[in-house]
């Protein structure tokens, strides 16, 4: 024990008292644990104080573990206010991003947007997003729009009055709580073939030509619009394609059960193979070839929110389906008749922030 009593002037009931009332044995252990109490040993019933302390309570929403939050949170606090401050804040919830920032030119040049590096895993994930990324960025800054693989941006033309116009807008959706706009995409591509029964059953079967002589053709002079000097079967096909992409298309969505969820419109496109074409199918090139089609691609796109919270399990065609009321809708479950063909199996999530791409490519027999 040390003694703070003086060693020539203290006298033994002193002695005595100071021995009788230390103790420094008790304490000094608690004193000396102050040291580390903060950074090492941290005992679970002070991280709520460290948590105020450091002024990380707004991060609690999204790092729940409160010992990842006093050590990734003072971290993320030191840059908040920078990219990197978004950066680690979106890794905090799972996710990552690029950031992209308006020209300086522009009058919104503080407004950014994000690409996520994946499609939203699900829609409750937007407003954590929003949430993180506005604690995280400059007080001068706004998040204005979060996309991936759906990106159509407003279009601008120079730099003089007309230029700085925005024509039209950025392809997104708003959803309650949140004033960022919101654009997601997916892609489904499948393959089929229209075959004898198929083309047949929407009255467009036309006989394999056995011979290039037009005497042994069995064409329709009425859609017989293709030069003579086309080889016969390449007619065929030709007279097939302009038959099937004049009909009105409808693909057919519904859930695990066989219960409708929906018809989209789409659209038939007669197209080719080819090295550089508009449309790619399953990583193959594909161009529009009225002249000398081998496929039909049945092309459709879902809007913002169409079947939202629903699940889809299976897509199949109509055509010629006919619907109660002509009012332009592109979504709808009016439609009644027609002739439905080539069910694909499907998981699709509807949401109110995705559209989703479907491309068939029917090859014809």
């Amino acid at each position: 024990m040390t003694t703070l009593l003086p060693a020539k002037n203290s006298t033994p009931l002193e002695v005595a008292l100071e021995q009788a009332i230390s103790n420094e044995e008790e304490l000094l252990p608690a004193v000396n644990s102050i040291l580390s109490l903060k950074h090492v040993t941290r005992p679970s019933g002070i991280l709520p104080f460290l948590v105020f302390e450091y002024g990380l309570e707004p991060l609690q929403p999204y790092i729940a573990n409160l010992f990842d939050l006093i050590d990734e949170g003072r971290q993320w606090a030191r840059y908040r206010g920078t990219h990197k401050a978004v950066h680690d804040g979106l890794g905090f919830i799972g996710y990552s991003a690029t950031i992209i920032d308006p020209p300086i030119w522009r009058n919104a040049w503080a407004d950014f947007q994000l690409e996520l590096d994946r499609i939203r895993d699900d829609e409750t994930d937007l407003i954590p997003i929003d949430g993180i990324v506005s604690l995280s960025h400059p007080a001068r800054s706004n998040l204005r729009r979060v996309f991936k693989d759906y990106d159509v941006p407003a279009g601008t033309f120079a730099y003089t009055r007309h230029g700085n116009a925005i024509w039209a807008d950025d392809s997104g959706t708003y959803i309650d709580g949140s004033d960022v706009k919101w654009s997601f995409g997916r892609y489904h591509d499948f393959t089929g073939t229209l075959s004898e029964t198929d083309l047949t059953a929407l009255g467009e079967w036309i006989p394999v030509v056995s011979s290039s002589k037009w005497v042994d053709m069995d064409f329709p002079w009425v859609t017989a619009t293709f030069p003579w000097a086309n080889p016969a079967e390449q007619s065929r096909r030709q007279t097939i394609a302009s038959g099937v992409s004049a009909k009105t298309i409808w693909l057919k969505f519904t859930d695990g059960s066989s219960d409708l969820i929906g018809y989209r419109l789409g659209k038939s496109i007669p197209v080719r193979a080819a090295v550089e074409g508009e449309f790619t199918v399953n990583g193959l090139g594909y161009a529009c070839s009225d002249d000398d089609p081998t496929h039909i691609l049945i092309f459709a796109r879902t809007g913002f929110g169409d079947g939202s919270g629903t699940s889809a399990a299976q897509i199949s065609i109509l055509f010629d389906g006919t619907v109660s009321e002509k009012s332009g809708l592109l979504w709808r479950a009016d439609v009644t008749g027609g002739v439905e063909i080539h069910a694909y199996p499907v998981s699709i999530e509807f949401g109110e922030t995705v559209r989703d791409q479907i491309q068939i490519l029917l090859e014809i027999s």
